[in-house]
């Protein structure tokens, strides 16, 4: 199964039309969403339109941070005032049914394990023990509570990345090692890796093949939807990719 994987796209309703189309280009089986569909972004609910007229596609949509935050009304992990104001921003033009839909028809855990083609799934938005805000870092990779997964799909630092870690296993034809791949596709709606394209990732269960991919994307027509209501930091840092 070729899946897409998505995360972090904010009510980014542009960049996530971009990386749409560009999946249509290729073949894609069915898509996995990690968090964070909703804030940041000005237009909340047409983003939920958007995954709601797709949702047969998911294999899974897990909650992330601001999935939790939004529906819980808890601002206390936020850093900054401007993240808090947002945060409202976002509660005050969700519809019933946007809301309806992030309690219903995402996992509110955060994380969620699952097999495809005979393969073990963790999904989880930040890390174990810390699902929406835990940030994933190097030390994350010797931790055995990961090894009994093939995949361990992680989102939140809206940064990619692709380990491939060998755990020591009782497996002598494998010479006692068991891999398990780590994979961050990035952040359609708000990259952070100084690189402005809206990205993701297609991961082939059955070669194991992943390819990350950068889709250029007219960021400017999304920021000229931004109003002085909101900080203008989160209207400038998609130029950059910040």
């Amino acid at each position: 199964m070729r899946l897409a994987l998505l995360s972090d796209i904010h009510a980014n309703v542009t960049a996530l039309n971009a990386v749409l189309e560009e999946v249509g280009r290729r073949h894609v089986d069915k898509f996995v969403l990690l968090g964070d569909l909703v804030n940041y972004g000005m237009r909340p609910n047409e983003i939920v339109d958007m995954i709601r007229g797709m949702d047969d596609k998911f294999v899974a949509k897990i909650w992330g941070n601001h999935e939790k935050a939004v529906m819980d009304n808890d601002t206390t992990r936020f850093a900054t005032d401007r993240g808090r104001a947002i945060l409202h921003y976002t509660q005050k033009r969700l519809s019933q049914e946007s809301i309806n839909f992030i309690n219903n028809r995402m996992n509110r855990d955060g994380t969620c394990s699952l097999e495809i083609d005979g393969k073990k799934f963790l999904l989880v938005h930040g890390i174990m023990g810390d699902p929406y805000w835990g940030k994933f870092t190097p030390a994350e990779l010797t931790r055995e509570e990961y090894s009994p997964y093939d995949y361990v799909l992680t989102a939140h630092s809206h940064v990619c990345h692709y380990f491939e870690v060998l755990f020591k296993a009782d497996s002598p034809s494998t010479r006692n090692k068991k891999k398990t791949v780590f994979i961050n596709p990035g952040s359609v709606g708000q990259p952070r890796n100084i690189n402005p394209c809206a990205q993701f990732g297609i991961l082939d269960t059955e070669t194991t093949e992943y390819e990350h991919v950068c889709v250029p994307y007219d960021f400017k027509a999304e920021q000229e939807l931004y109003t002085d209501e909101v900080d203008v930091f989160y209207k400038d840092r998609l130029t950059l990719g910040i």
